[in-house]
């Protein structure tokens, strides 16, 4: 595979009453070499290569620790697309993953445990939790801001030191 330089990504993270996560991840990439493009074009590659994307993003899950009220809980790649902004040096790679946790009555706490790092590309990550939610409190490195109770939005600029530590308290 041709070397593809990061652009930038973006984290979608859907949280429902039953403490089910849904998060989208979507890493924006520039192939010069138009790799990707070429590799959609032949079915078999594609599925290795999905494949391949799959167990790499799992890899990475496995080394983070992620607790939901107190328990581990281990996120799943459940799904991998590529695709193309308007240009085929442009792809995007899509991860699909879930994983859920035990709800509490009132206050209610995600927590992920990862190495200290830099990003290495601007990042940003939503969480949206359900209507009538509310966050309580947050512990994140970046900018972080809240919308209405419900809606947290996460800022990292390229270069910007990220902590290996995460919390987010709510209420359901």
């Amino acid at each position: 595979m041709g070397e593809l330089e990061p652009m930038s990504a973006t984290g979608i993270f859907v949280v429902t009453r039953r403490l089910e996560v849904y998060q989208t991840i979507v890493f924006d990439y520039f192939d010069s070499e138009g790799v990707y493009h070429e590799l959609v074009e032949d079915e078999e590659k594609l599925e290795k290569e999905l494949k391949l994307l799959a167990s790499n993003m799992q890899g990475f899950l496995d080394e983070e620790e992620v607790i939901l009220n107190g328990e581990r809980v281990r996120p799943r790649v459940v799904g991998v697309d590529i695709g193309f902004k308007s240009v085929p040096e442009e792809p995007f790679i899509t991860y699909f993953i879930f994983f859920k946790g035990k709800p509490l009555k009132g206050k209610n706490y995600y927590e992920n445990i990862y190495e200290n790092t830099v990003a290495d590309y601007p990042i940003t990550a939503y969480w949206y939790f359900p209507l009538k939610s509310r966050i309580t409190d947050v512990q994140m490195s970046g900018t972080v801001e809240i919308i209405g109770s419900n809606i947290l939005i996460l800022r990292l600029n390229e270069g910007e030191k990220v902590y290996g530590y995460e919390k987010i308290e709510f209420e359901l």
